[in-house]
């Protein structure tokens, strides 16, 4: 039996998982003042900071959302963001300096405040209380947990100096970032990312975001050539938030993934940091993108985009691990360096009842790319078995689509059944470049086999591909379905009878969930010949792999054992971070 040990250590806690993918915020208004123009009545502000420092009170800060299915009890306070409600609220809800969206299905048991902002209320929005709106921001400092009304004589101050509108205002806010910029790889080590971000409210519906960020890359140069700074630079103007559309512009600077639909970033990260194994490769990213979108409602958003950037290949350097840092990383396999323009299209339809932890609801994604280069340089170390030649007289263009469609369904009071099929790759046009080719296999999707076991590269012998493990393959199909069911842990003493039972029960404690998962699913190279199926062909049902396992997640922290069913694998155990999907 081999054991194949994904992401974490356990013994690390709750404290050292926190590093990844976590922002250190600086905002202005945490050690200042914000301004109070006089007409907001005293009583209603004194009213205001009693409610919030309440300690039956859920206090919130930046911008929130309760989807539909879910359920807030008692009070709840959200301080410097817009809150949208589309669920139920048992008990007032108090905005301070922000705006109150209720959406369809948002019910409201007590009163809703809002202090510095405006509500949005859809018919079916059901308030039992009252509604009490004040245009007017309030002015207070931070003690702790709990806010301050600000001193007169500071309010005073600030208007005589002019100020009449801070960071962290209702119509404004603005904080200094210092975060991860993704997530540690072989090729940047541990991107940082620091910066101001802007977001100003231009209109009672209308904001706009701007983030001006650098991007330090701890593993050092790439090459003589480049430095290890980049740069991300975003603004996005936004009218609403349902229904919503919306403009962005971003300018950019950094490494991208290859194949990021598998394993989540965070994962990713803790497995290259813990254990030095990378489970994406990379390449270098820089130019300009534009998207636009519309949300008509929650469930619904289509977004088109269109991007120009230049990517290279890059190095795996050797940045430091905790384990195996005595070893040699995976090479970082070479792709088709070139300028490429990207049209794209995305319609997403999402029901789910909860984005993090849905119990109930759909997911419909799909993604449509069509991309261009006149200057591509290909790698000539591909066989003709595995992609035919790229045109290099300006002419080399494909297209790609990508479909993910999710359901998940509470069958009983702690089952549910969640169901996934997800295919992609190649529909038109010349081969795919390299950066954009797919495989299967490794600790997701396929938790049962090796790291790419089904790649399409085993005719790729060139040196400068060795023990780099490429994904070649031009298409990808899986089906994923899986059975939770939630474990209790029950005390009872005494000997009684079904109906005493309840009586004399000790305690229950809720446990975790028992996760029964199957997977299924193949990658091909398109075309005739041998070992390719013709475009307009799937691979037949007996020529995909599958596995079969069982797992134990406890809030997203799983520990799963699988066994492949088709091939000669051996049973592989797999330490996950956030659910299967």
């Amino acid at each position: 039996m081999r054991a194949v040990v994904l992401v974490v250590l356990c013994a690390l806690g709750a404290t050292a998982a926190a590093a990844q993918d976590t922002a250190i915020v600086i905002q202005p208004d945490s050690a200042g003042f914000m301004v109070q123009p006089p007409e907001l009545p005293h009583a209603v502000a004194e009213d205001a900071v009693r409610r919030y420092n309440a300690a039956t009170t859920t206090r919130l800060v930046g911008r929130s959302r309760l989807p539909h299915g879910n359920e807030w009890r008692g009070d709840v306070a959200v301080r410097n963001g817009s809150v949208v409600v589309a669920g139920r609220v048992e008990g007032t809800l108090l905005v301070i300096n922000g705006d109150a969206i209720l959406d369809s299905g948002a019910v409201i048991t007590g009163d809703v405040i809002v202090i510095g902002g405006t509500v949005a209320r859809r018919p079916a929005a059901a308030v039992t209380g009252d509604v009490r709106v004040f245009t007017a921001p309030l002015a207070y400092r931070l003690k702790g947990d709990e806010i301050a009304l600000a001193p007169p004589d500071v309010r005073r101050w600030l208007r005589r100096l002019g100020i009449e509108k801070s960071w962290g205002t209702a119509d404004s806010r603005s904080s200094l970032t210092l975060a991860t910029g993704g997530t540690f790889n072989r090729v940047e080590g541990l991107p940082v990312v620091f910066g101001p971000l802007f977001d100003w409210k231009l209109h009672p519906n209308v904001r706009l975001r701007i983030d001006a960020l650098g991007v330090f890359r701890t593993a050092g140069d790439f090459s003589h050539k480049r430095s290890d700074l980049g740069y991300l630079l975003r603004t996005e103007l936004r009218a609403g938030e349902t229904p919503a559309y919306g403009i962005e512009f971003r300018a950019f600077d950094d490494v991208a993934p290859v194949e990021d639909w598998g394993l989540r970033s965070g994962e990713v990260g803790w497995s290259a940091f813990l254990f030095q194994r990378d489970y994406r490769d990379y390449y270098l990213s820089k130019g300009i993108a534009g998207r636009a979108f519309v949300q008509p409602e929650r469930s619904l958003r289509l977004d088109v985009d269109v991007r120009h950037d230049w990517q290279t290949t890059v190095r795996a350097r050797d940045p430091w691990t905790v384990f195996r840092n005595d070893q040699a990383w995976r090479p970082n396999p070479p792709i088709d360096d070139g300028h490429y323009t990207t049209l794209a299209g995305t319609v997403t339809f999402d029901t789910r009842n909860d984005r993090r932890d849905p119990t109930a609801g759909w997911l419909l994604h799909a993604r449509f790319e069509n991309s261009r280069s006149k200057d591509v340089t290909p790698q000539t170390g591909v066989p003709r078995a595995v992609r035919a030649s790229i045109p290099t007289d300006g002419s080399y263009a494909f297209s790609r689509l990508f479909l993910d469609f999710r359901r998940y369904t509470r069958i009983s009071p702690s089952g549910r059944v969640n169901l996934r099929l997800f295919a992609g790759g190649w529909i038109g046009g010349d081969p795919l470049p390299l950066q954009q080719r797919l495989s299967t296999g490794g600790p997701d999707p396929l938790t049962g086999y090796g790291f790419r076991h089904s790649a399409c590269s085993g005719d790729i012998i060139d040196p400068a591909f060795r023990d780099t493990q490429v994904a070649a393959c031009d298409r990808v199909i899986l089906a994923q379905a899986e059975y939770r069911g939630h474990l209790s842990l029950h005390w009872s003493y005494g000997s009684s009878t079904p109906e005493d039972e309840g009586a004399k029960s000790l305690f229950s404690l809720q446990g975790p969930d028992l996760v029964v998962l199957a997977d299924a699913g193949q990658a091909w190279l398109v075309g005739g010949g041998p070992g390719r199926l013709p475009a307009n062909r799937l691979p037949t049902l007996g020529s995909w792999l599958a596995d079969l396992g069982l797992g134990i997640d406890w809030g997203g922290l799983g520990m799963y054992v699988a066994k492949a069913v088709t091939a000669g694998e051996p049973l592989r155990f797999t330490l996950r971070l956030d659910h299967r999907f």
